[in-house]
Parts: structure tokens; sequence; C-alpha cells
């Protein structure tokens, strides 16, 4: 009883450090989206990702623990995959309204559902079936082409693939992270991320260099902190949480994308995005439910 009481507190736990996790990955797109264009994706993501691994580097020699962990061909997997991922994010994140990007990124509990079941031998089960369904239904009714037009958005077709393709990468990520944190320390996942990014990116940096100004270096500053803050609440949440069950939590990050992009852009939402956002929300809680599990 005492067990169960305490399995109960540490879950909560868990779920309040995945909500954390949404509330400033959101902040992070506004930072994103702030920035003028003249400073290039490679360049955002570099510096994202420098702010991140000085941090956790520091973290690390403060804890004194071991900076290469032990499994380091998934790590250098995790940090490939995540460097992936934020590079389709903030290319949707500059090519579409924030809130249109942040739903379709939030798809990826959905590819979770499939890919948690395939390399970390997750159960896949009818209510994943389903949830997959009413998931795809709902990003159909947002990205229909007259429900664009009536919100006087144009989006290319190669930005909603680059989007789509950023949504797999992070599922993908995802179940990495879940499968390194029975093995590794928190920081030795959050550390190898920002390391694989910070070595693939800098020739492009080097090659394609721009001088950020001050208003764009304190947007950028704001990108690196909101992220590891981010990272570290969800690397702490995913820890003890099956990897479907925690990406539904993470929904709320398209509650916060959409409130952001209304109060700092001026975005219009109507009902039928609001109609699509719940279909997808719908799915994604419906695949990492237990109602279905014995069908």
């Amino acid at each position: 009883m005492e067990r169960e009481k305490i399995n109960d507190r540490n879950n909560l736990l868990n779920k309040f450090n995945l909500i954390f996790a949404s509330l400033f990955f959101s902040l992070m797109t506004v930072c994103v989206k702030k920035i003028d264009e003249r400073i290039s994706i490679y360049e955002l993501v570099f510096f994202r990702s420098l702010i991140s691994l000085l941090i956790t580097s520091f973290i690390l020699k403060t804890k004194d623990i071991n900076p290469w962990g032990n499994n380091r061909k998934l790590l250098l997997l995790r940090g490939f995959l995540g460097t992936v991922a934020l590079l389709c994010i903030f290319y949707a994140i500059r090519n579409m309204p924030l809130n249109i990007s942040t739903v379709i990124q939030y798809t990826y509990p959905l590819f979770i559902s499939i890919f948690a079941g395939i390399f970390i031998k997750e159960k896949i089960t009818m209510n994943i079936v389903l949830g997959l369904i009413l998931g795809w239904i709902g990003i159909l009714v947002i990205l229909n082409q007259s429900q664009l037009a009536h919100l006087n958005v144009e989006i290319e077709k190669s930005s909603i693939l680059i989007a789509f393709f950023g949504a797999i990468s992070t599922a993908l990520a995802y179940v990495t992270v879940k499968k390194l944190s029975l093995t590794e320390d928190v920081f030795i996942i959050i550390k190898y991320f920002p390391l694989v990014s910070v070595s693939t990116l800098f020739p492009f940096v080097l090659i394609n260099w721009v001088t950020p100004n001050l208003i764009e270096l304190i947007w950028i500053m704001g990108i690196g902190i909101f992220t590891q803050l981010g990272q570290t609440f969800l690397t702490l949440g995913l820890k003890n949480l099956p990897a479907s069950e925690a990406s539904s939590i993470n929904y709320l990050q398209v509650f916060f994308g959409s409130t952001w992009g209304i109060l700092f852009f001026s975005e219009l939402i109507n009902i039928n995005f609001l109609f699509g956002s719940l279909l997808v929300l719908l799915g994604t809680i419906i695949s990492t439910s237990k109602m279905l599990k014995n069908i």
C-alpha cells in the first residue's frame, strides 16, 4: 500500500515534469519565430545546442559523472535524431503559422506508439490503431486547402513534409531516450543531443556565418535556455513513465503554441482548426489509454 502511494506520487511528479517541459518548449518556439530570417536555421540550432552543451557539461562536472556514458552508439543515435528533428521543427516554425506547425509536430505521440511497440516492445493495441486514425483525420481537417484559405494562410507542401519528418524524428528520439534512461544519467542523455548538433553543424555555420545583433542574440539565448529547461524536465518525466503515456501529456504544447500564436503573432484560429486539434488530441489520448487494452 505504501509502495503504491509512492509510485502514484512519483507518477504525478513525472507528469508535472512533462507539463513544464511543454511550457518551456513552447516558449522556445516563440523565440525561434521572433528571429529574423537572415539568421539561418543551421545557426539557430547550433547556438541553441552550444548553450545547452555548456550548461550540461558544467552540471556533469559538478556532479563528477563520467561525461561519455555507457551505451555510446545509442547516445550518438539519440543526438543525431534530435538534431534532425530540431532542424525540421525550426524550419516549420519559421515557414508556417505557429499553431499549425505545433499541431503537426505534436503528431509524434502517434508515431511513438508504433515505434515503442517495434523497438522497446511496448504493446501495440487496438486503441493505438484507433488513435492513429482519429489523429490523421484531425490533421487532414487542419491542413485542408479551403480551411487554410479561410485563415488566409498559404503553406508549401515541402514545409508540411519537413514538419512531419520532424515529428517522426522526434518520436524516434523519444524512444531512444526511454531506452537510454534505463542505464544512463539524465544529463548524459541530454548532453549527447547538443554534442552531436554542435559537431555536425559547425562547418555549415562557419561557411554561412551571420553575426546576430543584440536583439537577435537575446532571442537566441532564450532558445538555448528554454530548450535546456524543456530537455531536462522532459528527460526526467520520461524516465519512469511509458513512452506512449508520457507523450500524451506533452500535447499541452499545442495549447501553449496556439496561445502564443494569437498573442504574439496575431494568428487566427477557427472552428475547423479547433475540431482538427481536438481529433489529434483525442487520438493521442485513446492511443495512450488503457480502456481498450483488452480488445
